[in-house]
């Protein structure tokens, strides 16, 4: 039966049987141990994870002063040449155990956030940054 196939035939048979068995595999069990079956009944809570922040040290002439400081300050206080100031956002961060009030200022260059500024809301302090890469 076989031996009246023009090759052809043959050939394409054989990729059937291939493709069968690849099949047959992949579907298979890799082990045939017990299976464990995962359920989404509990709720894993996301716990928060410490972000690095440097802290420069640099002083300002506003480290005096102890008035609260508008988006719009924070912006220009946070501005660097060759990158554009984003819309900063309130925030916190934790320096030395201390909770700090700060605007995130988004530093911009060719459209993508490549570094975040931290100004201080009460004083206008420079009190961080985090780069992206």
């Amino acid at each position: 039966m076989f031996s009246d196939l023009r090759w052809e035939y043959k050939a394409l048979a054989i990729i059937a049987i291939i493709a069968v068995l690849v099949t047959v595999y992949s579907y298979s069990s890799f082990n045939q141990g017990e299976r464990v079956r995962l359920s989404d009944s509990t709720q894993i809570q996301p716990q928060p994870q410490p972000v690095p922040v440097s802290v420069p040290n640099m002083t300002d002439n506003r480290t005096n002063t102890t008035e609260n400081v508008t988006a719009e300050e924070a912006r220009q206080i946070a501005a660097e040449s060759g990158y554009t100031a984003g819309q900063p956002t309130r925030g916190s961060i934790n320096l030395n155990g201390t909770n700090v009030e700060v605007w995130i200022v988004p530093l911009q260059r060719s459209g993508r956030t490549v570094k975040e500024v931290y100004v201080s809301m009460e004083g206008g302090q420079i009190v961080g940054s985090r780069e992206f890469t």
